[in-house]
């Protein structure tokens, strides 16, 4: 194979390099512009990641500040939703203070006839037994003006109402314990339907047993059927010329009464200390049970009362055919009372404020212990004059004798007859 052989001309040469230069040039060029290219690629992945960062880490943080914004709006409108409630709260409250159900109790020593020419000394609100009605409609804001005319202190007590401390706590002064001469505003809201009573409270009990005491009924707002007529009934008794006896009086034992020995024992001297009894003379009549070796006597005698008042003083219950009857029995007094109505059948209704019994249960005596509060409702459907009247006997008697005490009569309008004839009689 013979090898062709080129003579050296310089401008072929020249060409050549250049050529090659120019190969070369291009050559690199475009591996730059791949270089470049790649370069470009790989810091554009790299600052997209860069920014995917960011604007994840951005979006996060306004995540945050949108959570923590909520947050903060939750709060004001708790505080708002807070705010219109103190208003609202403040509003109801001025108007119900403005709307308010006002009444004014006088506690006062009174004298009061509880039976034809048989009167009492007795403490007593606005001089009447029982006192006032306190009448109101259930939600009713209702204000007690408690006067003191008496020449000791007292307080009230809303016997079965939920009230406040400051209404129904322990009295102390400033908080409803009423020195003579003095006033004190009770305000509470009538949030319970039913049947209710007012009196001093525990740390005054006497004064209750003489004739303090009051009724409160709360209307529900919504009757469930209707009443034609609605009567409440305090149940008490009272003990007519107590016994006073000196602080500086000493144990008297007795063993004798009326001839009958009641007591058994070994005689011994008398003691020396003087005894003296700070009292008017006066008459007693007690049994030989209540008479024991060192005890205090019984009072001279005790008055069974139907609203103050004892048999025949009692007014009648006044009913026509028809109606439908609502008997509001509030005991007051220290003894458990049954009380029987001739010819009907009582439904209770309510026990001491409770609502409605159901099954309805139905009863022709009602046995009330002392404090208790009993509704019952009777059909009027059997004309005629019949007693509502204790079944025990020195409870509707007095002095063992007939009319007296807790009797009272019932009668149809459509049968008038005097008011003061009581059942049996002729």
């Amino acid at each position: 194979m013979k090898t062709r052989k080129f003579k050296h001309h310089p401008t072929a040469a020249i060409g050549l390099l250049i050529s090659n230069s120019l190969f070369l040039a291009q050559a690199f060029l475009i591996a730059e512009t791949f270089i470049t290219a790649d370069a470009v690629f790989f810091a554009k992945a790299a600052q997209a990641d860069l920014m995917d960062g960011d604007l994840a880490e951005e979006q996060a943080k306004e995540k945050e500040e949108l959570r923590d914004m909520k947050r903060e709006m939750d709060d004001i409108n708790s505080t708002v939703d807070s705010a219109m409630g103190q208003l609202n709260d403040l509003g109801q409250k001025f108007n119900n203070q403005q709307n308010a159900k006002e009444f004014h109790l006088f506690a006062r020593e009174s004298d009061w006839e509880t039976a034809s020419g048989s009167t009492v000394r007795c403490l007593t609100y606005n001089g009447k037994i029982p006192g006032p009605a306190i009448n109101v409609v259930e939600g009713d804001f209702v204000r007690v003006v408690l006067h003191n005319q008496m020449k000791t202190p007292t307080s009230l007590q809303f016997h079965g109402i939920i009230v406040p401390h400051s209404v129904g706590g322990l009295p102390r002064t400033g908080a409803g314990l009423v020195p003579p001469g003095q006033s004190f505003v009770f305000q509470f809201i009538a949030k319970q339907p039913g049947t209710f009573w007012y009196h001093p409270q525990v740390v005054h009990p006497t004064q209750k047993q003489m004739g303090m005491f009051g009724a409160i009924v709360v209307a529900p707002k919504l009757r469930s059927r209707p009443i034609d007529k609605d009567v409440t009934l305090f149940i008490s008794e009272i003990r007519k010329a107590p016994r006073a006896v000196s602080e500086n009086a000493a144990p008297v034992a007795t063993r004798k009464v009326t001839g009958q020995k009641i007591s058994k024992g070994t005689e011994a001297p008398a003691a020396a200390t003087p005894a003296t009894i700070d009292a008017e003379p006066s008459k007693s009549t007690f049994s030989a049970v209540a008479w024991t070796d060192g005890a205090a006597p019984p009072d001279i005698e005790t008055d069974y009362l139907i609203n103050g008042k004892s048999a025949p003083n009692i007014p009648p219950i006044e009913l026509r055919k028809g109606q439908r009857v609502r008997l509001r029995l509030i005991n007051a007094g220290q003894e458990a009372v049954p009380l029987q109505l001739g010819g009907h059948r009582l439904e209770i209704v309510s026990v001491n404020g409770g609502d409605r019994l159901e099954p309805h249960v139905l009863r022709d005596t009602i046995c009330l212990n002392p404090s208790d509060r009993v509704d019952v409702e009777f059909s009027a459907d059997n004309p005629g004059v019949w007693s509502l009247a204790s079944e025990v006997a020195h409870q509707s008697t007095h002095k063992g004798k007939f009319p007296g005490g807790i009797a009272c009569v019932v009668r149809y309008s459509e049968l008038k007859t005097n008011a003061k004839k009581q059942p049996g009689d002729e």
